[in-house]
């Protein structure tokens, strides 16, 4: 097996993509997002050491958290997808792409279907090769629509049962509709490629940087080094334990007591207090990252759009970012993607008018509204942010009770049937983003968004080759979301978490907490 080159430098570049083609969507890296730095610089300039076990606790899922990597519910089930199991790109922290399991991507004319060519030597955790029959099977998998996977979305525009092996690594991959920005949707944990023929995965075998040693859901899990991982010499640590603490202060608790290495989502105070005193590391990382507030469009009392605009008028976006997050963060503009390429600036910045709101309200036979809003703390200002807009609607003549459900079951049976609840988004390109959340077979379709037009414009983003074009197609989708969609999209933050100081090579990233989840890199000291 050839030695791969660090992910900043084996990203893949628009030449590797399309040979010559004009890449609209490559154009991803973030001069926004380079600010994104921890509070300390030892994180990347100490020398790794090898050995040890890393500790990290996460928010956890309670009963429903899964081994399989391409259905996560919670945080910790995408950490394991990430150490366990590798997928065909990867995105950086930049929003570029990386070559893993995939050397190469490459469309026909038409892009209407994909060539991939998969890196050879590559071994899964019981020493089975890697080949295309492997990725087959796991494309098809996610694309069976009675498997209920998170990337199901796929099947709006890959046509499964068409795939074809071209040799041992190689396979066409042919599309229900052109698709310039193919590679992007494989970008991701739950995209993870499994072994063919897999339907348990009570004892996961994946190609990943660990291997699988045991589990407790809602508890914890290790993992042991893959000392045969495709990147030589990595990971550095022996053991990876990933526990599971919904409890906020439990687990900062632990963090200060020694149990764990590192957690994830500190609140602001925390943040503030601990870039003070020291006692451990504030691992910030700035991007696109959001809790917004969502309604759902076909449910009462938000069926009316009018009801929908008038919630957006409501909101003091300045007041909510320094009240719920602490002044940490920028404002936002109820569409998603602020700081990314083809977001559009362009849109009037939606600002507080309760007069307009009462008067919407009167229309559309709302007045004196009565509404429940579900939240919890399951994200950093969560339920911070549910308070501060609570007592903003009461100008509007809004009363608005909160519903604050236990973070280990808020992304649980009840999610997606809620009329107005709250959410967290991380960062990611916008075209991604979109099919999880708004388009046609959304996985996440937490709005019950199904606009034709909305659906018809994001085709042709998907079939624009033409980045001035693609930019206009962009623009009329955001419109149309301003105008009419389910988001209150208020603000913008960024991701903190705590890291002992002898944890090194953990590197903040707008894509997740704690790094992006991945600790191929990371070391103990």
């Amino acid at each position: 097996m050839d030695s791969p080159e660090p992910p900043r430098d084996g990203r893949l570049t628009r030449a590797e993509f399309v040979k010559g083609a004009t890449w609209a969507g490559a154009g991803l890296a973030l001069g926004a997002l380079g600010a994104c730095g921890g509070t300390s610089k030892s994180t990347t300039t100490a020398r790794p050491r090898r050995g040890g076990t890393l500790k990290i606790a996460f928010i956890g899922g309670g009963s429903s958290e899964t081994l399989d990597p391409n259905g996560p519910v919670a945080d910790v089930d995408d950490a394991r997808a990430e150490n366990l199991f590798d997928p065909l790109v990867s995105l950086a922290p930049d929003l570029s792409l990386a070559h893993y399991l995939a050397e190469s991507f490459e469309p026909n004319a038409a892009f209407d279907a994909w060539t991939v060519r998969l890196r050879s030597g590559v071994t899964f955790h019981d020493g089975s090769p890697l080949t295309a029959d492997d990725v087959i099977y796991t494309l098809r998998r996610i694309a069976n629509p009675k498997l209920g996977l998170v990337g199901l979305y796929i099947a709006n525009f890959i046509n499964a049962n068409g795939i074809r092996k071209l040799d041992r690594l190689t396979l066409r991959i042919p599309l229900t509709q052109p698709n310039t920005l193919l590679p992007y949707f494989f970008a991701f944990d739950y995209m993870a490629i499994v072994k063919n023929g897999t339907t348990s995965f009570n004892h996961p075998i994946g190609t990943g940087p660990f291997k699988f040693v045991k589990w407790k859901p809602g508890q914890y899990s290790t993992f042991t080094r893959n000392e045969n991982y495709w990147q030589h010499g990595k990971p550095y640590v022996d053991t990876l334990e990933l526990v599971s603490i919904p409890d906020a202060t439990a687990r900062y608790d632990a963090l200060l007591g020694g149990q764990v290495d590192a957690i994830e989502s500190i609140s602001y105070a925390q943040a503030t207090s601990q870039k003070q005193s020291k006692q451990f590391r504030v691992l910030e990382a700035q991007g696109s990252n959001m809790v917004p507030i969502y309604m759902a469009v076909d449910l009462e009392p938000f069926r009316d759009v009018r009801v929908r605009q008038a919630m957006r008028l409501i909101a003091n976006r300045p007041q909510l970012v320094e009240e719920a997050q602490s002044g940490y963060g920028t404002i936002g503009n109820d569409i998603y993607g602020k700081h990314l390429p083809h977001y559009d600036t362009a849109l009037p910045q939606r600002t507080q008018d309760l007069e307009q709101a009462k008067h919407l309200l009167k229309a559309a036979g709302r007045e004196g509204l009565h509404v429940t809003l579900n939240t919890s703390t399951v994200a950093t200002g969560m339920l911070e942010s549910a308070t501060v807009f609570a007592r903003q609607a009461a100008g509007a003549g809004v009363t608005m009770s909160l519903n604050q459900q236990p973070s280990s079951i808020y992304f649980g049976p009840v999610y997606l049937k809620e009329n107005f609840a709250q959410s967290e988004w991380f960062t990611e390109p916008l075209v991604t983003h979109y099919a999880k959340s708004l388009v046609q077979g959304a996985p996440f379709n937490e709005t019950h968004w199904h606009n034709a037009r909305f659906q018809s414009l994001y085709d042709q983003v998907l079939a624009e080759s033409n980045s001035a074009k693609q930019q206009d197609l962009y623009n009329e989708l955001q419109k149309l979301l301003w105008d009419e969609g389910g988001y209150l999209i208020w603000g913008f933050y960024p991701i903190l978490d705590g890291v002992g100081h002898r944890v090194g090579g953990m590197r903040p990233s707008p894509l997740g907490p704690l790094g992006g989840k991945a600790f191929t890199d990371v070391w103990v000291s």
